[in-house]
């Protein structure tokens, strides 16, 4: 890490060393993030930024948004292997779960994880588990994990589906991200009881 928390700008010396570390991709994407950070604090524009390590502006602005995602999920507390994974890897996702609360950002995180998510999926499934989020009860049958408000969603979605096929396909959806027992009994029934 290069600069933790710190609210005070690098001297000359360290704004020397965070660019070297950054022109050479040292460390991890943590690390960029931070070092992107403290430039900023330093008075550089990403522009700026860009010029000096080949970090465009837009890449700056996801690692950062995406470190700060990272630090309030770790924060909530995440699985050992979550955080080990995002350490890692997985900026673009966890950049996907900025628009989540710190707690679901963290479900979500350990979801995306167990279920060897990649960032386009993450993406798709961050919009159902903010909506589910929003609930003043959940819906009979589901509770309140990241994967029974996903089922959720696919439950409501097969509901609105005449063809067997795209209903099927749903269903196949939710049961994959189903977390409990009640969940997967409340999707599984539209396998056979088209009333509902």
């Amino acid at each position: 890490m290069v600069f933790p928390g710190s609210s005070s700008p690098p001297d000359a010396a360290a704004v020397q060393d965070i660019l070297l570390r950054l022109r050479r991709k040292e460390g991890t994407w943590v690390d960029w993030a931070q070092g992107c950070q403290a430039l900023q604090k330093a008075r550089f524009t990403p522009q700026q930024i860009f010029e000096e390590t080949g970090f465009e502006p837009i890449q700056q602005n996801q690692i950062v948004v995406a470190e700060q995602v990272y630090q309030s999920a770790i924060k909530a507390g995440v699985k050992d292997a979550t955080q080990a994974h995002f350490t890692r890897q997985g900026s673009d996702s966890l950049y996907e779960l900025r628009v989540l609360s710190q707690g679901d950002r963290a479900a979500m995180a350990d979801f995306a994880v167990q279920h060897g998510l990649d960032s386009d999926e993450v993406r798709d499934l961050v919009k159902p588990v903010k909506e589910y989020s929003y609930r003043k009860e959940k819906p009979p049958g589901f509770g309140d994990g990241p994967g029974d408000a996903i089922a959720y969603h696919f439950w409501k979605l097969a509901r609105q589906k005449d063809d067997l096929q795209d209903r099927s396909r749903l269903i196949a959806q939710g049961l994959r991200f189903a977390e409990s027992p009640p969940a997967r009994q409340q999707t599984e029934k539209l396998l056979t009881d088209f009333t509902v």
